[in-house]
């Protein structure tokens, strides 16, 4: 992840878009199918960075606010990489989808949501300190709603 990032950084789309942006700053990781940058702008919006094969922007895009407010995310304060947030998940290989994402309110979490054909699992780590701030699993029918 930190050299994807220095790999974003140092991109001219990056430099060009940052030179516009002072105050933006980096808000979370995502990762489901490509890992994402995200970057706070001023007026609550959001500018991704999708790391394919060349670097993809989409800029000034609304997001849903949480009670907590987003701050910066420093990857260097960053001691639990994601392949060992996910080394948490004993049972992950019974998922097909990942939803994987980095961010911080109080402190750095990392926010793991993995999807089978019959449920739902997510935990959160504190991706400092290694603790699990929270567990559940679901079943996926929950989620749907229904058709009357």
């Amino acid at each position: 992840m930190k050299d994807l990032y220095k790999k974003l950084i140092n991109s001219k789309k990056f430099k060009e878009w940052k030179q516009k942006h002072k105050e933006s700053f980096l808000c979370s990781y995502i990762f489901i199918e490509l890992p994402q940058f995200d970057f706070y702008n001023k007026g609550d919006t959001i500018t991704s960075f999708i790391m394919g094969d060349d670097i993809e922007m989409m800029e000034d895009e609304k997001f849903l606010k949480s009670k907590e407010k987003l701050k910066e995310l420093k990857l260097d304060d960053i001691k639990v990489n994601q392949e060992k947030a996910l080394d948490f998940i004993k049972e992950k290989k019974e998922y097909h989808k990942r939803i994987i994402i980095l961010q911080k309110t109080k402190e750095p979490f990392w926010n793991i949501t993995l999807i089978s054909a019959s449920k739902l699992l997510n935990i959160k780590i504190n991706a400092v300190n290694e603790k699990i701030l929270s567990k559940t699993i679901e079943p996926i029918s929950k989620l749907m709603r229904k058709v009357a």
